[in-house]
């Protein structure tokens, strides 16, 4: 009988209502952490004006959102999104006092640029001995749904508005589908899947290969699509000055 039960339960925990659930667990609980723990770093760094003291809940607002969410087995990356955007967004308005955001945005300007330093460093290592798998067709075909994303993303929408006084220009369309750079989120993110996830060192590899398309040849040509698409500052002007002649 134990054993038909727990057959039963891991059939359910395979099952599309089952993983339909987690994920809406995962996204909705980490939603509520950032929240909650976001809100009540607030309040307090309402009642101060020391920069110091507001950083410190900064940092609370975001690491402890981030645990919270892990406790419930919720999403942290996106419970640290939601404390950022509510600190970012209400708490430089109302919570924060006016000579404390300067020391705010500088702290977390540095922590950002050594967060950054730190995954590229350890995704380096992890991938010293593995330099020849990053040359795949799963990275090739990663790469390919990652460009194909973005292009859904860029385009379609962009003709939504096509006729409004929201439209971007093709020139500026063509920018923002190349220049959709992947970086230290998508490592961090790749990196903290479990060590028991079936085919984790592929994924890694394969997320390593989009991260470095990215920066290595997006990144390098981004340069050369402006100067050819005419958006630099001289181009501009003798565009201008064709036309008018």
């Amino acid at each position: 009988m134990m054993v038909q039960r727990r057959s039963d339960l891991a059939s359910w925990r395979r099952s599309p209502l089952a993983i339909s659930t987690l994920l809406l667990w995962s996204v909705g609980g980490g939603v509520m952490a950032g929240v909650v723990v976001a809100g009540a770093s607030l309040l307090l760094a309402i009642r101060t004006t020391d920069h110091l003291v507001e950083i410190t809940l900064t940092t609370v607002a975001a690491y402890g959102s981030f645990l919270l969410a892990e406790h419930f087995q919720a999403s942290g990356v996106l419970a640290s999104l939601t404390a950022g955007l509510m600190v970012g967004n209400v708490g430089r308005k109302r919570a924060i006092c006016e000579g404390g955001r300067a020391h705010v945005l500088a702290f977390w300007e540095y922590a950002a640029f050594l967060a950054n330093s730190f995954v590229f460093i350890l995704i380096g290592e992890h991938e010293a001995h593995t330099g020849n798998r990053l040359i795949s067709w799963a990275s090739f075909v990663a790469i390919g749904f990652v460009l194909l994303g973005r292009a859904i993303a860029v385009y379609p929408l962009c003709s939504a508005f096509a006729r409004s006084t929201l439209a971007v220009p093709l020139k500026y369309q063509h920018v923002l589908f190349w220049g959709g750079l992947r970086g230290a989120l998508a490592l961090a993110l790749v990196l903290a899947l479990p060590e028991s996830t079936p085919q984790r060192g592929e994924i890694v590899v394969t997320a390593f290969a989009v991260v470095a398309f990215s920066i290595f040849v997006q990144g390098i040509t981004m340069p050369l699509l402006v100067r050819k698409l005419g958006l630099l500052d001289g181009h501009n002007d003798q565009d201008e000055a064709a036309a008018a002649e």
